[in-house]
């Protein structure tokens, strides 16, 4: 966006910068006074609201007027005096009915109020007939009936038009004032009909029924009239409920609705006496109805008149500032484009003459004068530096000289430290091959020890397994001479045993000698004693010589078992033996395990070494490149250096020459 400013002419942007500010606030101030002017219209339109509102009013209210002298004139079968005021009042509503009539609302809804005038027009029509009617003492028409529908549809007509107004006050007022109205119509209703009722002395029901919606709507009314009112109306209202007039109106009306079982002989005050009275509180009503007429009316053109004041005022301060701004902003334009015209214009002079001994107007405190100061300040800068650049550059041509003379010198010495890395390159190269054969010697040894290690941990797994063999055979042979030995001595613990029972068949043998001797003595008792002694004789013998068989078995049992302890301990030496060479063998084989490890380990560590070794010949090769490129850099820089120094010999010349065209003093 600066950019594409920077393509304009100071001025002209100043121009738009304060311009387009100025315009706007025009178009700003232009737009509130259409809406000064929207509100002028609509305070307008509720004056002339307020005063069709006031022309239906008037119009209420003096036909509530003729409607009570009608029915006084009916009532005293025509009273030439009251007929009198009657023609009097007809002639005042006639003239409220011809300005109703002729009331021309430009900016009020038109259909809104032809609307509300028909029903109106249509009943005011039929008036004359009224009059014609009462005139004559024989009305075909109700007159209180027909007054009484006029007043409600001009009430309904205030009404509807007090929901129009777009202002909240002009909103309350109405509806105060329709209240109102409403309250002193309904009175002037129970005014006439009590009127009546007073007057013959009783009522009928419908009659009662009538005059008690009279008096509850006139109490609704007064409610919501107590309600919205404002708090100025307010106290009025309830100062005029505190006069006489109205507490005695009150009171004959509640008294009048106390007798509802006696309507064939109403009573209270007389008719004369009545209708004054209630006249008199009509009258107290109709003061604060024109108060709160009068003051709609002026509020109304209050309102109006502020409008339009604060639309003139602020279309005269919009052009007054309009005007006082364009005149500064033009002044101020002219006097930045000659200020800076002027400035450009040295400036042009100073470039195409070269000529730093112009100096710039600085007088003032404002931004131009600051840019001036600033200018002059940097031409004398510029001065001094060019004084100061024009001995710098001759004290540069003999340090030139010195630089070529080094750089000659530094090329000199790079070309002998490439003859050198050469050199050294060369040696490291076979330095790395030789390197390189013996890590693939060490790796072969390696191999062949890893290979040996393989075969050494083979025998020694089998050594372990001999080892373990002969180990568990010890334990077996072990095991095998201790259940031998014990055979033995439970061999000869048999020999005992067979020997006890080789003497106990001895002394059975005996017994049953015995047992046969005493048998024979015995003679005959004696057989079956024999015989029992022979069998164990039989008995015993047979013992005995399983008993012999027994022990030449067990001498037998135990030669064999002596044998066999002997060979059991000679294997038991052998295995002895064979177990203490397993175990020098596998110790063996271990030792030579470790001792191929450390080979492995040894020549391991020469493949690392002698690897390690041939990357080293290998980066110290790189890095003798390296600085073989260096060296060759360093040359190519020392020529580049020396055709810098030249040429910049060359434009150090063209500076002196360009130098020498400013005009310095």
């Amino acid at each position: 966006m600066f950019a594409f400013l920077r393509q304009f002419p100071l001025y002209i942007i100043v121009s738009l910068v304060a311009g387009v500010p100025l315009i706007i606030a025009i178009a700003l101030a232009t737009q509130d006074i259409f809406e000064l002017n929207k509100q002028s219209s609509s305070a307008l339109k509720d004056e002339q609201l307020v005063n069709l509102v006031v022309k239906y009013d008037d119009l209420a209210h003096n036909l509530a007027l003729e409607r009570g002298l009608t029915a006084g004139v009916l009532g005293s079968n025509g009273n030439p005096k009251i007929v009198e005021n009657l023609k009097a009042q007809r002639k005042v509503v006639n003239i409220a009915m011809a300005e109703l009539q002729q009331n021309k609302a430009s900016l009020f809804h038109s259909d809104l109020n032809s609307a509300l005038q028909k029903d109106v027009q249509e009943e005011l029509s039929r008036i004359k007939a009224v009059r014609q009617g009462v005139d004559s003492l024989a009305p075909d028409i109700a007159p209180f009936g027909f007054y009484s529908h006029l007043n409600q549809l001009i009430i309904d007509n205030i009404d509807l038009l007090i929901s129009e107004t777009q202002s909240h006050e002009l909103s309350a007022l109405g509806k105060s004032l329709i209240s109102v109205v409403i309250i002193k119509e309904r009175a002037g209703q129970a005014r006439g009909a009590l009127n009546g009722v007073y007057a013959k002395g009783g009522a009928n029901a419908v009659t009662y029924t009538s005059i008690k919606d009279y008096i509850q709507s006139s109490d609704y009314a007064l409610r919501s009239a107590k309600i919205i009112m404002p708090e100025a109306y307010l106290t009025q209202l309830t100062q005029l409920e505190q006069q006489q007039a109205w507490q005695s109106v009150e009171q004959i009306q509640d008294q009048f609705l106390a007798q509802a079982n006696s309507l064939d002989a109403i009573q209270g005050p007389s008719a004369t006496e009545w209708f004054p009275m209630a006249t008199k509180r009509i009258g107290l009503i109709n003061q604060l109805r024109n108060a709160i007429q009068t003051d709609m009316v002026q509020y109304a053109t209050v309102v109006y008149n502020q409008s339009i004041f604060n639309s003139n005022l602020l279309i005269g301060a919009t052009l007054l500032v309009s005007i006082i701004i364009a005149s500064l902003v033009i002044a101020l334009v002219q006097g930045l484009r000659a200020r800076v015209g002027s400035m450009k214009a040295h400036l042009n002079l100073m470039s195409e003459n070269h000529d730093l001994t112009y100096t710039l107007n600085h007088t003032g405190k404002d931004e131009i004068s600051s840019i001036a100061s600033s200018i002059n300040k940097l031409i004398a800068n510029l001065k001094q530096l060019l004084f100061e650049v024009t001995k710098t550059n001759d004290n540069n041509a003999s340090r030139l000289d010195s630089i070529v003379q080094s750089s000659l010198e530094l090329d000199n010495s790079s070309r002998s430290t490439i003859a050198k890395c050469d050199n050294i390159a060369t040696a490291m190269t076979q330095l790395a091959q030789s390197s390189v054969e013996i890590a693939h010697s060490a790796e072969r040894a390696m191999d062949d020890t890893n290979s040996m290690n393989k075969q050494v941990q083979l025998c020694q797994q089998q050594s372990r397994l001999s080892f373990n063999s002969v180990q568990s055979l010890m334990d077996q042979i072990n095991a095998t001479e201790q259940c031998l030995t014990e055979l033995e001595v439970d061999t000869q613990s048999i020999s005992q045993i067979v020997a006890t029972i080789s003497g106990v068949s001895e002394q059975t043998n005996l017994l049953a000698l015995n047992a046969a001797i005493e048998a024979a003595r015995a003679g005959d008792h004696g057989r079956g004693f024999a015989v029992v002694s022979s069998e164990v004789r039989d008995l015993a013998q047979r013992s005995q010589e399983a008993t012999e068989n027994i022990s030449k078995l067990l001498a037998k049992i135990t030669d064999k078992t002596r044998f066999s302890v002997e060979n059991m301990t000679k294997s038991k030496q052998a295995s002895d033996d064979t177990f203490e060479s397993v175990k020098n063998v596998t110790e063996s084989i271990a030792t030579l395990e470790s001792g191929i490890e450390q080979v492995n380990d040894h020549i391991s560590t020469i493949a690392h070494s002698t690897i390690e070794q041939s990357k080293a010949c290998e980066a110290i090769d790189k890095d003798v490149d390296i600085l073989n490129e260096i060296a060759h850099q360093t040359s190519n820089q020392a020529d580049a250096l020396n055709e810098v120094v030249v040429g910049y010999k060359t434009e150090a010349k063209g500076l002196q020459d360009q130098l020498n065209q400013f005009k310095l003093a």
